[in-house]
C-alpha cells in the first residue's frame, strides 16, 4: 500500500513539474496585431536577399527571416534573437538597422542567446511573378509575391514560436 501511495505522490509531483515547464512557456505570434514586422528587399548596392524582422517587445526577441534572392527556389533560413529585460524599442530599431545596412549605430544591444530554426520547419507555400523591373544601375530583376509557412519550430527554453504563413516580396536577378 505505502508503494501505491508512494508511486502516486511521484506521478502527481512528475505531472506538476510538466504543467509548470508547460505553463513557463511562452507563445510568440509572428502574426499577433502587437508584432512588428519590417521587410527589407534592398541595401545602397540594389536588391538583396529578402529579410523579415518580427520583433517581440514584451518578450525582448527578434525573429528573423532570410529568403535568398539567387534563385526561384526561394532558400529560407531563420534565427530567434533573445535580447536582455532592458533592452528598448530604439534599441530594437538600432539592432535591426545595423543588420541590414552600413552599421550607423555603435551602441546597439546584443542579443544573450541566438537560436537557429530548423529548415525542416520552412517550406514554400506559392509564389508568383508580379512584375518585372529594370534598375539602370543594378540591372533588370522580376519581383515575386512569395506566400511561406513556418511550422513546428521546437521551443527555445522558455519561447515557442507559433505556427504561421506570411508572405514576402523577393527580387530575383534576370
Amino acid at each position: 500500500m505505502k508503494s501505491k501511495i508512494l508511486s502516486c505522490s511521484v506521478l502527481a509531483t512528475l505531472l506538476l513539474g510538466v504543467a509548470l515547464l508547460h505553463a513557463a512557456e511562452t507563445m510568440i505570434d509572428p502574426k499577433a496585431k502587437t508584432t512588428d514586422k519590417k521587410q527589407v528587399v534592398d541595401s545602397m548596392t540594389g536588391y538583396r536577399d529578402t529579410l523579415l524582422f518580427y520583433t517581440f517587445a514584451a518578450e525582448k526577441a527578434v525573429f528573423v527571416v532570410s529568403i535568398d534572392n539567387k534563385s526561384e527556389k526561394f532558400s529560407m533560413t531563420g534565427k530567434l534573437y533573445v535580447f536582455a529585460k532592458e533592452t528598448t524599442a530604439e534599441g530594437f530599431e538600432k539592432w535591426i538597422n545595423n543588420q541590414h545596412s552600413d552599421g550607423l549605430f555603435p551602441d546597439v544591444p546584443e542579443p544573450v542567446a541566438t537560436h537557429d530554426i530548423p529548415a525542416a520547419s520552412f517550406s514554400l507555400v506559392s509564389q508568383k511573378m508580379v512584375e518585372a523591373i529594370k534598375n539602370e544601375n543594378f540591372g533588370s530583376f522580376k519581383r515575386y509575391d512569395v506566400e511561406f509557412k513556418i511550422e513546428k519550430v521546437p521551443a527555445f527554453g522558455e519561447i515557442k514560436i507559433k505556427d504561421f504563413t506570411d508572405t514576402a516580396s523577393v527580387h530575383i536577378k534576370i
